[in-house]
């Protein structure tokens, strides 16, 4: 629709305002210049089209299923997964979305400094993570749906992870953290069982997978052990992901009998805008089991 326009330009033909509608909404790939103006005023638009056909999206998640296979994540892996599915045109967007995780992953899988940042101060890998994010948040593919999960999970957006059912994984975790900080029932059981066919196993960085796995661990006093051999490394994490570390070991440790443990990372907790509901409740079974 255009209102108040004299004149209008599509990549420097003039035309009419009902041609330049029709052809447009026509376009499924390219870049497309428009110019419109009243008098003398005058505005620039450029619209970038990229309808993904499905033969193409097929295209990218076939490379992506290449490089998962090859077991190998470098630099020319990436670059071989972008040849590769560079055949599907109209699938450049996610295309381009599946990438820019993949190298967000190797840079926050660097060995010399995986907290490397920009001139701004960014973190490079999340920098990545975020623009993946925005490029594969409109694509109902698996690959798209496991990469915004994963993302969400780093985050500590629970609940925009929980809707991604297809990362069962995922979605298990999340749902477990959500009903924590909601402070209701959760599942105790482990959720480890429930997380075949995920597609996030191929697609999780190192310390993502860790977490993972600690927030499927049993929560009844069985899986401890598993609790405790990541807290010596605590440190060495993001404050977010300190912050899913201490609600698992504070439940797992309170499962266990080791009241003290417990504590200690329940109270370094207790501050948080988010753990109110949680802490109540855990502060109350915890007084509980020490009687």
């Amino acid at each position: 629709m255009t209102s108040d326009v004299e004149s209008i330009t599509v990549n420097g033909r003039e035309t009419s305002t009902s041609e330049a509608a029709g052809f447009l909404a026509s376009v499924k790939v390219g870049v497309q210049t428009v110019a419109v103006s009243n008098g003398p005023l005058e505005r620039t638009f450029e619209f970038d089209f990229c309808l993904a056909e499905e033969e193409d999206l097929c295209l990218v998640d076939q490379a992506l299923e290449k490089l998962i296979s090859s077991r190998e994540l470098s630099l020319n892996a990436i670059d071989t997964f972008i040849m590769r599915a560079g055949r599907g045109v109209t699938a450049r967007r996610y295309r381009e979305g599946v990438a820019a995780y993949l190298y967000g992953v190797l840079a926050r899988e660097a060995v010399e400094d995986p907290g490397r940042v920009d001139a701004s101060g960014a973190t490079i890998y999340e920098q990545r993570y975020n623009s993946a994010v925005s490029l594969l948040s409109t694509f109902d593919r698996p690959a798209a749906e496991a990469i915004c999960g994963l993302v969400a999970l780093h985050y500590n957006q629970f609940e925009l992870a929980v809707r991604k059912t297809n990362s069962h994984r995922v979605s298990d975790v999340a749902a477990r953290f959500r009903s924590l900080l909601a402070g209701g029932a959760f599942v105790t059981t482990s959720l480890a069982d429930r997380s075949h066919g995920s597609f996030d196993r191929a697609l999780s960085d190192s310390v993502t997978e860790d977490l993972l796995d600690l927030g499927a661990t049993a929560l009844d006093g069985t899986q401890s052990s598993m609790v405790t051999q990541l807290l010596p490394s605590l440190g060495e994490l993001r404050p977010q992901d300190q912050f899913k570390v201490r609600l698992i070991a504070a439940e797992a440790l309170l499962a266990a009998g080791d009241i003290d443990g417990a504590s200690r990372h329940g109270e370094a907790l207790r501050h948080s805008k988010e753990t109110g509901a949680w802490y109540a409740g855990f502060r109350t079974r915890l007084q509980e089991v020490g009687r």
